[in-house]
């Protein structure tokens, strides 16, 4: 198992498939659905890599269902670089139902190359069209992609769009969505304690985002016992980037205008206290889990004095 993508150096509307949400994904197009393997078991038992580009092409060809057939009922999806946050979370089949119903109504296509396969995980490098990625000249978008598979059925897909691709995204996006002006800074509710939960394939905050500057305690608490390992992680960036920067980075290593303030993983069911100093805002929070190596979670902070 490789070490956390962009975490752990130290220590180990989402526009991809919706309307508002351009997507990412993998696999090269046919023509016609192909209908998922009947059985987990047997001489037609078809590969993980198998099972993606067969997904991908029921998608590709409008069938919804079909395509919907190769995920487990509890799957998680996870597309990382849109606005606002920089994350969609869309966790069991129903949700990822509207997701992809969305994206055959706005004529949602992808190319992929499988780029590796190794035990139960299909990694891609896909292209995606959309109706609103073409309104706004951009298509097709770059996505760097990873499934995780359990008997026979994806449980994880993640979809990293690219810095290459954000870059023209971003400018685009904001001339046709304008960025709302941010509401001024509450003082009153800034805190130096808060607690951070990871818990049903996300993680959650008990306070609101904003911090006192000076030291600042977190409670650190994974309820989640679905993986093997979960990482938090809490740093300062360069003012030239953004949420979508940070989030966009986190399918590498870590960039050089990232500073961190916190770095410490904890096993499924733990609970530990962290405090930090932290001088300046924002402050921006992304929670992980592991296998596959994979940002879950992120809040901004804004820091008062």
């Amino acid at each position: 198992m490789k070490k956390w993508l962009f975490l752990f150096p130290i220590v180990a509307t989402a526009l991809v498939l919706g309307a508002c949400n351009p997507a990412s994904a993998a696999v090269f197009t046919t023509a016609s659905p192909v209908p998922p393997d009947p059985t987990p078991t047997g001489p037609a038992l078809l590969s993980n890599t198998d099972l993606v580009l067969a997904m991908v092409d029921n998608l590709n060809a409008g069938s919804v269902e079909e395509s919907l057939a190769y995920f487990a009922d509890t799957a998680v999806v996870y597309l990382i670089g849109f606005p606002p946050t920089g994350i969609e979370i869309y966790n069991g089949k129903e949700e990822i139902r509207k997701l992809w119903e969305d994206s055959a109504a706005n004529h949602f296509r992808w190319e992929v190359d499988i780029t590796s396969a190794v035990g139960n995980e299909v990694h891609v490098r896909a292209e995606t069209w959309h109706d609103f990625t073409q309104a706004l000249g951009v298509a097709p978008l770059v996505y760097t992609d990873v499934y995780e598979f359990q008997n026979g059925k994806i449980v994880t897909y993640i979809s990293w769009l690219t810095q290459e691709s954000l870059s023209r995204f971003k400018p685009a996006f904001a001339e046709a969505v304008p960025p709302e002006t941010p509401a001024p800074i509450a003082e009153e509710l800034a805190v130096s304690e808060l607690t951070v939960t990871i818990s049903d394939g996300t993680c959650t905050t008990d306070t609101p985002l904003v911090l006192k500057a000076g030291r600042v305690t977190f409670q650190l608490n994974t309820q989640d016992p679905t993986n093997d390992l979960y990482a938090f992680t809490i740093f300062n960036i360069d003012e030239s980037r953004d949420i979508l920067d940070l989030m966009v980075s986190t399918a590498g290593y870590p960039p050089g205008w990232a500073t961190f303030l916190l770095s410490t993983e904890l096993g499924p069911g733990k609970t530990r206290t962290e405090t930090i100093k932290i001088e300046q805002g924002p402050v921006y929070l992304i929670c992980w889990s592991k296998p596959p190596d994979t940002p879950i979670g992120n809040a901004e902070f804004q820091v008062v004095p």
